[in-house]
């Protein structure tokens, strides 16, 4: 279920924040929505 609302700018820039530490160092090659779910719900 998403979270039908747009997200926050400072919830985006947390997604951000995340991607570019070392602790998303595993992550790579993907799409990421950052979307609240909205992509999910259309499946």
């Amino acid at each position: 279920m998403h979270m039908k609302r747009p997200a926050l700018a400072d919830e985006v820039a947390e997604v951000i924040a995340f991607l570019c530490s070392d602790a998303s160092r595993w992550i790579n090659g993907v799409n990421l929505p950052v979307d609240g779910g909205l992509a999910a719900s259309y499946v």
